[in-house]
């Protein structure tokens, strides 16, 4: 059995306290079986627990992901890196939905209680429901692409690292990114050395596409790890791999959260849009295929490799 096929069958949904508790022990054990010191970091007054492996503030690269995942209110977030004009087409159908609903329900109240604040009030409250449903909502209760293709193929990388080149690279699997990025924030703003200059590769909905986007800051392309990723970072016959600055793509993860935070997704390509992936915070969200985590796990230990290389 695949670590992605372990992780659909034992945790596919990580949200709960309980759901993600349970996760961070059984991951905790695994990682240690493979020879690697592991310990749950609290941050923002252990509001979140980020899993750490390896010490990020000395490692030459820290690969991350995030482990929670997303509430459901049946309205799928497309990610659209690079066509910007039916990015916020589609936002701005999803907002004008949201209004539609909110104001049905707020005319309905108000015609039954012949009250224009009641009216208003169920307007307005019904909208924030609507919004904060995003948020804090109900389990999404398939969680394949966002974010267990990221946490699967951050173990399979950790697989393919031999012990003598492990001083150089340390994980990072983050918590309460579908909340804002907020434990990455948070363990960031602890780190303000690894913050500034640390170099991130973040994982994130990477199961499903042949085409990876790496999405690069300018501070990011001057260091000398950018340049070995660059170099073992490519495509093959089976995968197109695209590299992007980071102000022109659209995405947002817990790359984000570092000054030198490379982003990395898989997305497919749909005539009129471009770059897409769909599915992801719906119950259609079942779908990863493997060969993309083998391809990233082969190719991002080869950068392993290549800046234990320059030692």
């Amino acid at each position: 059995m695949t670590i992605l096929e372990q992780l659909n069958e034992k945790f596919p949904i990580r949200r709960t306290k309980e759901q993600k508790a349970a996760f961070r022990e059984w991951v905790k054990v695994n990682i240690e079986k493979r020879g690697y010191s592991v310990k749950i970091e609290k941050n923002d007054k252990d509001k979140h627990y980020n899993i750490v492996v390896g010490n990020p503030d000395k490692a030459e690269i820290t690969f991350t992901a995030h482990y929670d995942t997303p509430g459901c209110i049946g309205i799928p977030n497309l990610l659209i890196p690079r066509n910007w004009g039916v990015y916020f087409l589609y936002q701005a159908l999803v907002v004008g939905g949201m209004l539609a609903i909110a104001l049905g329900v707020g005319l309905v109240l108000g015609a039954v209680t012949q009250s224009q604040q009641v009216m208003l009030l169920g307007y307005f409250g019904v909208y924030l429901a609507l919004l904060m449903s995003m948020l804090y909502g109900p389990a999404n209760k398939h969680n394949v692409n966002d974010n267990t293709s990221g946490v699967a193929a951050l173990l399979e990388l950790m697989s393919r690292i031999p012990a003598q080149q492990r001083g150089k690279v340390a994980f990072i699997l983050f918590d309460n990114e579908e909340k804002g990025c907020r434990g990455s924030k948070a363990y960031a703003k602890d780190h303000l050395e690894m913050q500034h200059t640390g170099f991130v590769v973040n994982l994130d909905c990477v199961g499903v596409g042949e085409h990876i986007i790496l999405s690069v800051p300018a501070l990011a392309k001057n260091m000398d790890q950018y340049e070995v990723l660059s170099r073992t970072l490519t495509g093959n016959d089976a995968y197109q791999v695209h590299q992007f600055s980071s102000l022109t793509t659209r995405g947002n993860s817990d790359f984000r959260s570092f000054k030198c935070g490379i982003g990395v997704s898989a997305h497919k390509w749909v005539k009129g849009v471009g770059y897409m992936t769909t599915r992801i915070h719906t119950g259609r969200d079942t779908q990863a295929d493997q060969a993309n985590i083998d391809f990233l796990a082969e190719r991002l230990s080869a950068c392993v490799e290549g800046l234990f290389g320059q030692a």
